[in-house]
């Protein structure tokens, strides 16, 4: 099982509000965890040239990026905030396009334990949810209600 490799010690000087964050990523059908993304180097993200607008990316590939963050409760550890952003990439070209200030903003909000799936394709919320329940399932059990409520529409049983 793969773990869900948190930042553990961080280097930030607000190093609690970091230490609960992972980045989960949704390409197409792959779903995977890269914290490379907390500091915008995920193995996605290196070795493209950043353009300022999505149209300067020739065959633009969307991916979406959650950020995850983690709470411990009276019941234990569980899932908290969730925030995603698109990254749209073409690795051929070398090329991508992200709004880093939603980027930082969305990882602001996850970490102060929001969570705002509006926009995101409902299969891309399935991903997620499937992928997180699977992941580690005590999380899932002692997430929050905000977690809960906007992921479990997703999931088949309504977990």
């Amino acid at each position: 099982m793969e773990k869900l490799n948190l930042t553990g010690q961080s280097k930030h000087s607000s190093d609690d509000a970091l230490r609960g964050l992972s980045a989960v990523f949704v390409d197409g059908d792959r779903v995977f965890i890269d914290n490379g993304a907390i500091h915008a180097k995920s193995n996605l993200e290196r070795g493209l040239r950043f353009v300022k607008t999505r149209e300067e990316v020739p065959n633009p590939r969307e991916v979406w990026v959650f950020w995850i963050t983690l709470r411990r409760n009276p019941e234990g550890q569980g899932y908290n905030g969730a925030m995603p952003f698109c990254l749209w990439v073409d690795e051929a070209a070398g090329v991508g396009y992200k709004s880093l200030a939603e980027q930082v903003n969305k990882m602001e909000k996850a970490v102060k334990g929001q969570v705002d799936l509006a926009g995101v394709p409902d299969a891309v919320v399935r991903h997620v949810a499937s992928f997180l329940h699977s992941l580690r399932p005590d999380l899932w059990e002692h997430a929050s209600e905000a977690f809960r409520s906007a992921f479990s529409p997703a999931m088949p049983d309504h977990a």
